[in-house]
């Protein structure tokens, strides 16, 4: 199922849905039955593909509308402005902090993602860090935490910051470990993100990675206040 929502989102069911209009609209036109041309000429035909693909898009774009209200209204977020948006950027209260969960374009082609932010009052350190969701067989791969089962969840990669294991504390890696869906969760100087690459997530995988990362930027900010970070 996360494999659907990876590769099936929004963007790739509307290039889909294109390629397959106008695929099959180029056969149809280029065979034209000329039986058919006493009901419509080509140019009308044309026009009624395009109201088909038209159709296709809308249908596509409310079901994801649709799937972002139901959201909304099973978690805690709420809106931050509506402004029309299709999908409006939300924000809840956590630990003392303000949350936020807004799509994010990734390219042309690859499909938005889902971009989960807290800031971490004080930090003033350069701290570069990049824990990747792999669920399993992360052991191999990056920097090792010495818990194993956080090490097999995580590939944790460290470009700069220093007293980092003070970071990863007992009830930060318990956050960590509730979460369940693929993404990336960086820690750029006070930005504590998590970056989900699909929109189509579950109110119970939402509300794991706002903890994780509401988790992770308290324990900064409790480590600045002690004058360990």
């Amino acid at each position: 199922m996360t494999r659907l929502r990876r590769y099936l989102g929004e963007r790739h069911r509307l290039l889909a849905w294109t390629l397959l209009i106008a695929g099959g609209g180029w056969v149809a036109l280029r065979e034209y039955p000329p039986e058919l041309a006493a009901y419509a000429d080509r140019p009308t035909a044309v026009a009624v593909l395009s109201g088909v693909w038209l159709a296709g898009v809308l249908v596509v774009r409310r079901r994801e509308r649709r799937a972002w209200r139901r959201l909304i209204e099973a978690t805690p977020f709420e809106p931050q402005h509506d402004g029309g948006l299709r999908r409006p950027p939300l924000q809840r209260s956590l630990k003392g902090n303000v949350i936020t969960a807004e799509p994010v374009a990734r390219g042309l082609v690859r499909q938005r993602a889902v971009r989960v932010e807290a800031t971490a009052g004080g930090v003033t350190e350069p701290i570069d860090v990049v824990l990747t969701y792999v669920g399993s067989g992360g052991t191999d791969r990056g920097v090792q935490t010495g818990t194993d089962v956080l090490d097999e969840q995580f590939v944790f990669e460290v470009t700069s910051g220093s007293n980092l294991a003070s970071v990863f504390d007992a009830e930060v890696q318990s956050a960590l470990l509730d979460v369940s869906i693929p993404g990336e969760l960086r820690i750029d100087g006070r930005h504590v993100s998590y970056e989900i690459p699909f929109t189509r997530v579950r109110p119970s995988e939402l509300g794991a990675v706002s903890k994780a990362v509401a988790t992770v930027t308290a324990r900064m900010e409790h480590l600045v206040a002690a004058g360990r970070l």
